[in-house]
């Protein structure tokens, strides 16, 4: 189905070749080095002279992007390497919700810090597990660069800054005011999207002693579900190698007198019809009622957001200033949550009084209308009736910082205050009322087999439920920096400072889901809170000419879990005016999350590949997780190393090479299910089959697991050049993947997961390559995005027979036009996808086809968009 807004752009489209993404060039090696602070260190520095490898995108890199929300721009990066999501992943408990992870190592080891300080996580754990930065409630439009700091930094920053940081720096001082809009959509689907912002400020700090600055963002995007896909849209992948029908349900209505033979019913229910059951389970007779479930799977919500900020700085005497921002969005999303209920073997309530499930028969009972024999009648059935299941997501997060700096001639201070909160109220349409379930069953009021049931009594059935999330964060730092003494090869610098905060984590669930009215519920229930005090100091040394040595060193103290040490030793000397050499050896911990630690209770769905099931061996096979939070963890530890060196022969012209390893000791992590279910003799107690011997549930818990080891390297080469009266400028970075190791299970030996998908789809290359070409009043260019083929280690020849050994490569071409001859106006034309790629098939996917931490299905996708100026 073609959008309306695609048909309109295309004769545009064809005047384009490519498009620049977030083109990171190296600073002309020729500029003035004015020291300034960057992410890592609290002292101040030239900027290209930094011991860690620091990746900047500026404000006309954004804008070279064409992209629209931070967590497009980010999850751009060759650094996101996997295991981390964005909204397309509507299933998990934080839906409508988007993150970043370097190093493959997920979000919570990224710390995520705005104007150099923290903002509150999600109120709902990714995985029940992560807690994490929401990307989506912060704003693009008033971002002046984002610095991404590609190494460990405990040492500073304290916890979660294991495989690196991302700072978003918002623009400040602004003293005009600029209006922008864009429409978009797909070329396939829907997706249509409204965007609109503004930014403006009055005041000048040097001349008036003030500024004031804010901004406001908006974004709208219509919904895209699966069946809008070719793709996806027949659930049907068995054209595909190792293919299935995995977007189908055979659960339409069965009768399961036999659970290893279900029988079709007569008249099968809704929109199911009859299909051969080797369909599904190959060799098997008969048939069964089964539908296609794609029109009730959502691969994009449909989204509106709002972002604000406000900045403001008052120029208290010469040397100090006041400041403060504040930050607020509001974000809604909404999406189909799955087909309407279906009930049969396996079906549970929760029980509050034991923080554990209940069974719930679903058989006719002696007596019933439908059941003329003298046992009860087991069957499966699907409430179409009732209608499909319905998610919708609200946020409202809010940061609010105020502080007071001095800059004088000897020292630097800052001190500053900071709250932050992120609320979330999920409400859920169409679940089933168990008991009005139980006794509709009893009585025979309702009618599975013909469908004859009124409004009524369907209403009846019916149950909406509301989820609330919260999660807060106070916190007081001060730091200060001076220079000991003017040594004959520079400065003798040091900083220090203390921080303090208090974190604090409620996710609720339902009245309906604690009072056991729910049918097959969810549950991620966290309750926590903890207070952090920490120091720190750090040592910029000048040892001789060109090389300087950076020591640095925080201890934290947690009233949970204890204390942590993390100290840090870095490097960077300067060989001539070509070449520079940097290296850093430190230590650093990442604190048990609030659903690791605090009271949790966690009851969530999923799917192995069960060896032993008794119908299908070797067949995917859905199951029940119960896992709980452990007060007796203890912190993940990290080693990092880096080493890299910078060569820039001329003007214009750089390349960097920077290899990295990390160790951690003592990760956090539930054993793996699909281990378990793998070696059953080992792990028969946690491991709970149905009467016909089929998986029902596996119990788990938060544990120290071991040791994971990562390594690889990152290539970044920049290249400008004058033509005439144009510049071209060229960009490419690449990261490495060459090792990714961790025990699947607590006491076993270290999988390698680097280049499969057994850790999470672990590319072992990714890169970006770009091409600007900027002349008059035109500015066109190319962007060109890889990702490798990895091994397929999670689906199998006797899950999916045929199925290829590796999940294909793929390349992307993205492209924009932007055109600046209307004065103080400028329109920009972005395309992405340009060639309308699909990503690579992965039967682990199951009913996507792909896998959705490297790739999403938007298709090719185009935005036109106007800025102006006053």
């Amino acid at each position: 189905m073609k959008s309306k807004f695609f048909t309109l752009s295309t004769v545009a489209a064809g005047l384009i070749a490519a498009s620049a993404s977030p083109a990171l060039l190296a600073n002309d090696a020729s500029s003035e080095l004015e020291r300034i602070s960057v992410t890592g260190s609290y002292i101040k520095r030239a900027q290209n002279e930094d011991a860690t490898p620091l990746q900047i995108i500026d404000a006309s890199d954004i804008s070279a992007s064409g992209e629209i929300t931070l967590t497009d721009l980010l999850r751009d990066l060759t650094v996101n390497t996997g295991n981390s999501y964005d909204e397309q992943y509507t299933s998990s408990f934080s839906a409508g919700s988007a993150s970043v992870g370097l190093r493959g190592l997920s979000p919570k080891n990224t710390l995520i810090l705005v104007n150099g300080q923290r903002v509150s996580n999600y109120g709902f754990a990714l995985g029940t597990q992560d807690t994490f930065v929401d990307l989506n409630a912060l704003p693009l439009g008033a971002v002046e660069r984002i610095e991404v700091l590609k190494d460990g930094a405990s040492a500073v920053y304290g916890s979660d800054a294991i495989a690196g940081v991302i700072n978003i720096i918002l623009r400040n001082n602004v003293q005009s005011t600029q209006f922008r809009a864009g429409v978009g959509g797909a070329s396939e689907g829907s997706l249509t999207q409204y965007s609109a912002g503004v930014i403006s400020g009055f005041g000048d700090i040097a001349d008036d002693g003030y500024n004031l600055t804010f901004s406001y963002d908006y974004l709208t995007r219509e919904r895209l579900n699966a069946d809008d896909r070719d793709f996806t849209r027949s659930g049907d992948f068995r054209d595909k190698p190792g293919g299935r029908l995995a977007g189908w349900s055979s659960q339409g209505g069965n009768y399961l007198s036999d659970p290893q033979n279900p029988q079709a019913f007569e008249n099968c229910p809704g929109l199911s019809e009859k299909r051969d059951r080797s369909d599904f389970t190959p060799g098997a007779d008969g048939q069964v009622c089964a539908f296609n479930a794609q029109p009730y799977n959502t691969l994009q919500p449909e989204v509106e957001r709002h972002q604000f900020s406000l900045q403001g700085t008052l120029q208290l005497t010469e040397d100090i200033q006041a400041y403060s921002d504040f930050l607020y969005s509001n974000n809604r999303s909404s999406h189909v949550f799955g087909a309407p209920l279906s009930v049969g073997a396996g079906l549970r309530a929760y029980n509050e009084e034991t923080g554990s499930l209940v069974d719930i028969p679903v058989e006719l009972p002696v007596g019933h209308p439908d059941n003329p024999g003298s046992e009860a009648l087991p069957f499966e059935y699907t409430f179409f009736d009732v209608g499909e299941r319905v998610k919708a997501n609200k946020q409202d997060f809010h940061r609010f910082l105020a502080g007071v700096n001095y800059r004088g001639l000897d020292w630097d201070w800052s001190v500053n205050v900071l709250n932050s909160q992120s609320r979330q109220r999920e409400y859920v349409d169409n679940f089933i009322n168990r008991y009005t379930f139980e006794d509709m069953l009893a009585s025979g009021e309702y009618d599975f087999f013909n469908g004859n049931n009124d409004p009524a009594t369907i209403e009846a059935l019916r149950i909406d439920t509301r989820r609330p999330g919260f999660y807060e964060l106070n916190s007081i730092n001060a730091n200060a920096s001076t220079i000991l003494k003017e040594l004959d090869n520079g400065p003798l610098s040091v900083a220090f400072g203390v921080d303090w905060r208090e974190e604090e984590m409620d996710a609720g669930t339902s009245p309906e889901v604690l009072s056991g009215t729910e049918l097959r519920p969810a549950i991620n229930l966290v309750k926590g809170k903890r207070q952090v005090a920490a120091g720190f100091v750090e040592l910029d040394v000048p040892v001789v000419e060109n090389l300087n040595v950076n020591l640095a060193g925080r201890y934290d103290h947690y009233d949970d879990f204890g204390s942590a040490w993390s100290p840090k030793v870095a490097f960077h000397y300067v060989l001539g005016d070509d070449w520079l050499l940097r290296g850093s050896w430190s230590r650093g911990f990442r604190a048990p999350s609030l659903p690791e630690i605090a009271e949790s209770n966690t009851i969530s769905y999923g799917s192995v590949i069960d060896p032993n099931d008794p119908i299908n061996p070797g067949a995917s096979r859905g199951f029940t997780q119960v896992r709980t939070g452990n007060s007796e963890l203890d912190a993940e530890r990290s080693t990092n190393l880096n080493a890299g060196i910078i060569w820039s022969p001329q003007k214009g012209a750089s390349i960097a090479v920077d290899v990295f390893e990390i160790e951690q000791d003592d990760i956090i992590a539930p054993d793996n299910a699909q281990f378990i279910v793998n070696n059953e003799g080992l792990y028969a107690d946690r491991i709970q089959r149905d009467d016909a011997g089929r998986l029902q549930i596996i119990s788990n818990q938060y544990r120290n697991q071991g040791t994971r080891s990562t390594r690889g390297f990152d290539i970044d080469a920049n290249y400008q050049v004058q033509l005439n009266n144009s510049t071209l400028q060229f960009q490419s970075t690449w990261s490495r993947l060459l090792e990714y190791k961790q025990a699947l299970v607590a006491g076993q030996e270290p999988t390698d997961g680097a280049g499969s998908n057994i850790l999470g789809a672990l590319p072992k290359w990714k890169g970006n390559n770009q091409l600007r070409w900027l002349i008059s009043d035109w500015q066109w260019g190319v962007s060109l995005n890889y990702t490798s083929s990895y091994e397929q280690q999670v689906a199998t020849q006797s899950s999916n027979p045929g199925l290829d050994e590796k999940v294909d490569s793929y390349w992307q071409v993205d492209s924009q036009l932007v055109y600046q001859g209307f004065g103080d106006t400028q329109l920009t034309l972005n395309i992405s996808n340009l060639f309308d790629e699909q990503p690579p098939f992965d039967p682990a996917g199951g009913a996507y086809g792909y896998d959705m931490t490297q790739y999403n299905l938007r298709g090719r996708t185009a935005n036109l968009s106007i800025v102006h100026n006053f």
